[in-house]
């Protein structure tokens, strides 16, 4: 069914009640201009839901058909902050890239007209509150954009200049702006502008800085630790506002049992009830192979998987190798399988002609797929799995694959797939088949929602916002399409 226009949807929500007029005292006006404003802490511009008519009402003088047509004006523009709030300014699907699968059941919010005509004079605030998203996330984005918004542009000490390194044991005007910078922002106590150098009590702050901003922490101040630290609060208020827009585009999925991987974070989280159960690092695409941002739902695993080399990693990775290396084949447990299904050997292939030969590793502890490939629906050809590049997880930068995401303990998470899923049974069936060592499929008893997003400003375990690296370059972007920065 056809969903009816914001005036359409209006016109029958005024209908319901008479049309009766909404806005024409002065009080409710002022009641709805106070929550429009209120809308700069979501990362919105309250300008354009009409403030100015509320600030300057109708003359007594207007007739009946001026003031309906006000009336009806200042509906559609609050109606259209509400729709906003709910869902986002800009389409997740063109803005934010993210791809969604048709399996999805229809997201279930109230219409913004109809909850309109329904308040007559009911509390507005209560009524914007609704209309916010109610994750944890959107609540500590929000929170911290009403700080940074009252806080005005509160001096963070100087920036420090451009220049090599900053290495323990080096002094110098640099090290002055580095020592500021931390002390403005409370990495370090006041007293610690005493000092000259980069002692070990500065390399550590810078340590804890990069601990929280999702840098390698090695107490050295290299390019993407000096962007960080140099971060003004405009910048910063331009962060918090585009991710607070990639909140509103996520929120309708964070329901209920879902798995969230936040790409830019290298984290994956296992909801039950909409709270968090189980987290675990992972590994994602480099920025030439992005990783996919998506909403899907998880409906098998292959146990034990073999690995089929897709066409990209085919050409860039293994074609080079391979033509380089008669063994490197072989010593993967890789085979080539021709266009008839038969398996050819490598040392006859000219690998400047691979059209109709498939290249597919036996599974096993070394396999590129370690033990456990999650599956779900997507046009992207990726997935979740396991991986035996177990030491690369403690990196901090983790964008490492060709686009799948590389899930540490992966084998743990579809155990708790398969439990919220189907229980007992159902599990004793997965432990079964690995312990076969076969290649194997097996399908989730129902479908577990996922999410994979991007966030370049999210809250830590301690609901306190870091600023991450964003790997994809996709901030810039973003920033431009949502405008000039909120208030």
């Amino acid at each position: 069914m056809q969903t009816p226009s914001p005036r359409a949807a209006l016109a029958r929500a005024y209908a319901s009640r008479g049309f009766a007029p909404l806005w024409q005292k002065p009080a409710r006006r002022q009641q709805l201009l106070v929550e429009l404003e209120a809308l700069v802490n979501d990362g919105l511009d309250p300008a354009a839901y009409g403030t100015e008519r509320l600030r300057h009402p109708l003359p007594d003088t207007a007739s009946p058909l001026q003031r309906a047509q006000d009336d009806l004006s200042v509906s559609e523009a609050c109606t259209r902050a509400l729709s906003h709030l709910q869902q986002g300014r800009l389409s997740p699907e063109r803005a934010g890239s993210y791809w969604q699968s048709s399996a999805l059941a229809p997201l279930t919010q109230p219409p913004p007209a109809q909850a309109l005509a329904a308040m007559g004079d009911g509390d507005l605030g209560q009524m914007f509150d609704r209309f916010r998203p109610p994750t944890p996330l959107y609540r500590a984005l929000r929170k911290a954009m009403t700080e940074a918004l009252h806080s005005g542009d509160a001096n963070d000490g100087p920036a420090i200049p451009a220049g090599p390194t900053l290495r323990p044991g080096m002094s110098g005007p640099r090290v002055d702006a580095l020592r500021a910078r931390l002390i403005a922002s409370g990495y370090l106590p006041n007293v610690a502008s005493a000092g000259q150098d980069m002692d070990d009590v500065v390399s550590e702050a810078v340590g804890r800085f990069q601990r929280e901003e999702g840098l390698e922490s090695d107490g050295i101040v290299g390019p993407l630790t000096l962007t960080s630290l140099n971060r003004s609060p405009a910048e910063r208020k331009a962060l918090l506002r585009i991710n607070l827009e990639r909140a509103r585009w996520i929120a309708p999925h964070q329901v209920g049992d879902y798995v969230f991987v936040d790409v830019a974070a290298y984290r994956l989280t296992f909801y039950r009830n909409s709270s968090p159960a189980w987290s675990t690092r992972t590994q994602v695409g480099q920025p030439a192979r992005e990783t996919p941002l998506l909403f899907s739902s998880i409906t098998h695993f292959t146990v034990n998987p073999t690995w089929t080399v897709p066409p990209t990693i085919l050409k860039k990775d293994i074609i080079p190798k391979a033509s380089a290396d008669p063994e490197y084949l072989a010593s993967r447990n890789i085979h080539v399988i021709n266009a008839d299904g038969d398996e050819v050997d490598p040392a006859t292939i000219d690998w400047t002609r691979t059209g109709g030969l498939t290249l597919r590793q036996d599974a096993g502890d070394d396999a590129a797929l370690g033990k456990v490939a999650i599956r779900f629906s997507n046009p992207h050809a990726v997935y979740l799995h396991d991986t035996p590049h177990q030491r690369q997880f403690k990196r901090t930068q983790r964008a490492f694959s060709s686009g799948c995401v590389r899930v540490e303990n992966a084998v743990d998470l579809v155990r708790l797939l398969v439990d919220a899923s189907g229980g007992d049974s159902h599990l004793a069936r997965f432990e079964a088949a690995l312990a076969s060592g076969r290649t194997g499929n097996l399908s989730l008893a129902r479908p577990i929602p996922l999410v994979i997003a991007y966030l370049t400003a999210a809250p830590d375990d301690n609901g306190r916002i870091t600023f991450r690296p964003d790997i994809y370059g996709r901030d810039p972007e973003l920033i431009h399409a949502l405008g000039a920065d909120a208030r």
